[in-house]
């Protein structure tokens, strides 16, 4: 399977917190089992997080793609910056869903990490390119990244492919019928922000005024499909209201819920509050950095929801709100709930703290 993830069953200790979310089988939902989609409901609901078991003979193609998009992400975040930069775009309406991103105030966000900035740096590509390939568009595949393009659009489309799945089940277990079920929203030849990222997390030769890690936040979209390499994902417990990590898992997709999917639920499924942190001094002994491969599905740009506060937006506006919220001071930030559904949330974590995870909010 992938030499890329860690099996979850292995804490480095019995100290460190695992949250308990559930382990769900895509075989199972293929075919719409009854019992593993009422579970898939249940976690949902209670998390917004679970563990998508794809130890099959039909996943292994798409877990070679992941395998080899790690790979190639290594070489590409390896690259001297000014050539990444090559692929940036500046522009405010596509900054954010298209090309190189880099970390600290390079980046833009602000983030709410005690008055620091995101210490991550990622690689966007919109599933536009794939969706809409003849549509007329600005955007563009990375050039750093062309050697690689038949495996970064191929994991978008068998990533959304996936996520949808995740929706059509759903729909099911709700009875949801005709323009009201999830997938509805999501058709994909209907513009929208769905893209897939590449991240790099270093520990070393960080930006001034950058954490290492990633921000408190809620995800913006609908489902979120994440592999990583390394301990540092963490969930704010619905159970125990206490920062509780999400490992990497052998053969395993981390999946969650975003904003819109908990709007369009009539808030029956949970948006979780989640962040990354560097585990102890460092993501392990073996590597110095943390690498991701994440497939956001959000919905169509014209796709409406009313928000917990009774407020309608489109799918667009909420991203384009929300993103904006991270540029803004953190004093700002905290008075709104948008950037993490909490009003006044505080901050990542305490860079002097050896246990991030043992923080409680």
């Amino acid at each position: 399977m992938s030499s890329t993830n860690v099996d979850a069953s292995k804490p480095p200790g019995n100290k460190y917190k695992v949250a308990d979310i559930a382990l769900i089988k895509y075989d199972r939902l293929l075919q719409k089992d009854p019992e593993e989609v009422a579970r898939l409901f249940s976690a949902c609901a209670d998390w917004g997080f679970f563990y998508l078991d794809l130890r099959g003979e039909g996943t292994k193609g798409y877990i070679q793609k992941v395998d080899d998009l790690f790979a190639a992400s290594r070489a590409y975040f390896a690259q001297p910056l000014e050539e990444k930069l090559k692929d940036t775009s500046q522009d405010i309406d596509i900054y954010n869903i298209c090309g190189f991103k880099p970390m600290g105030p390079q980046g833009l966000d602000s983030g709410n990490m005690h008055q620091k900035s995101n210490g991550s740096e990622n690689l966007r590509v919109p599933a536009s390119l794939v969706y809409q390939p003849d549509a007329p568009s600005k955007l563009a595949f990375p050039v750093g990244m062309t050697s690689h393009e038949t495996e970064f659009k191929g994991f978008i489309k068998e990533s959304g492919a996936m996520a949808r799945l995740i929706l059509e089940n759903l729909s099911d277990y709700l009875h949801l019928e005709g323009a009201q079920r999830f997938e509805a929203f999501h058709d994909a030849s209907e513009p929208s922000t769905s893209s897939a990222v590449v991240q790099h997390y270093p520990t070393t030769n960080l930006p001034p005024n950058t954490s290492i890690g990633h921000f408190t936040h809620t995800d913006t979209g609908s489902i979120t499909v994440l592999f990583n390499t390394e301990w540092g994902l963490q969930v704010h417990s619905p159970v125990t209201s206490e920062w509780e990590y999400v490992p990497p898992r052998d053969g395993c997709a981390i999946i969650n819920v975003g904003d819109t999917l908990k709007f369009l639920s009539g808030l029956r499924l949970r948006s979780s509050l989640h962040r990354v942190v560097p585990f102890v001094d460092g993501w392990s002994s073996e590597s110095p950095s943390r690498y991701a491969c994440i497939f956001f599905l959000r919905a169509a740009d014209t796709a409406k929801f009313t928000d917990a506060d009774g407020v309608e937006w489109t799918a667009a506006q909420w991203l384009r709100r929300k993103f904006g919220s991270y540029r803004q001071p953190h004093e700002e930030q905290k008075k709104t709930t948008i950037s993490t559904g909490k009003k006044g949330f505080a901050g990542l974590w305490d860079p002097e703290s050896k246990h991030p995870a043992d923080i409680v909010v």
